[in-house]
């Protein structure tokens, strides 16, 4: 950003600010006056007493006296209300303006990377799959081997084949690969869902005393991460996904 462009926005942001029409050295006297007149008005208002009727009528007087001086309060002040909002608002609409291009580079980011980790384990599982079909398969072989064995009176033979295949069955149920999915400093991810699909007519009218229809997205993914995405809603279809979230530091 240029100088030139730094000064014009500073500048800006001073008018912005500026309180209409008001002398500041006007405003502070007077906000001063009126500070002490209040204070008067409050110490006259505890020191009331009242033992007549027409002691009565008089606090009531006095008490309109003090409802116009809060109205004298609030126009005072309404100018400069007035005028800190909008420039609070001016404010907030730039800061608006120059997050947007962060946020949306944020939320770019989060889908790559999501898509990376999702990728990953998905390979993980395909992988530990793979493993367990491979012990099934050298169980059922080992169970083969041992029954052959075993017809053909070779007893020691047999057992030795049948321990094996219990070894591998279980191994098999045993099986787990590790997440192959990088770790980054200043990154924390979480499993998430989203929703791919909605057949209203489909979905039911509640689910665990959720209310669902008509279709609530909100109530549906509450019930998906509440069941850690294993519960099964007629009429929506949705996927596992990954939440991203960067720290400042």
């Amino acid at each position: 950003m240029s100088g030139n462009a730094v000064r014009q926005e500073e500048a800006a942001e001073v008018v912005v600010a500026v309180l209409p029409k008001q002398d500041p050295e006007e405003v502070s006297t007077r906000e001063k006056e009126m500070g002490s007149e209040v204070s008067d008005i409050e110490l006259k208002a505890r020191a009331v007493v009242i033992q007549s009727d027409e002691d009565y009528q008089a606090a009531g007087e006095f008490g309109v006296q003090i409802k116009k001086a809060a109205g004298e309060v609030v126009d005072f002040f309404k100018p400069m209300k007035d005028a800190a909002y909008q420039a609070h608002k001016a404010i907030c609409d730039r800061e608006k303006a120059m997050l947007a291009p962060l946020k949306a580079a944020e939320q770019a980011l989060k889908q790559t990377m999501g898509e990376y980790s999702m990728e990953q384990e998905r390979k993980r599982r395909e992988a530990e799959e793979a493993a367990r079909k491979a012990a099934e398969e050298e169980t059922r072989r080992k169970l083969e081997e041992a029954s052959a064995l075993d017809k053909e009176g070779k007893t020691e033979e047999a057992e030795a084949a049948l321990t094996e295949a219990e070894i591998m069955e279980t191994a098999g149920r045993a099986v787990f690969v590790p997440s192959s999915v990088p770790k980054a400093k200043g990154v924390s991810a979480s499993a998430d869902w989203e929703i791919t699909g909605i057949d209203s007519k489909a979905v039911p009218l509640s689910i665990n005393g959720a209310e669902l229809r008509p279709v609530d997205k909100a109530a549906v993914m509450r019930l998906i991460r509440a069941s850690k995405g294993t519960i099964q809603i007629p009429g929506i279809t949705y996927r596992e996904t990954k939440k991203l979230s960067f720290s400042k530091k």
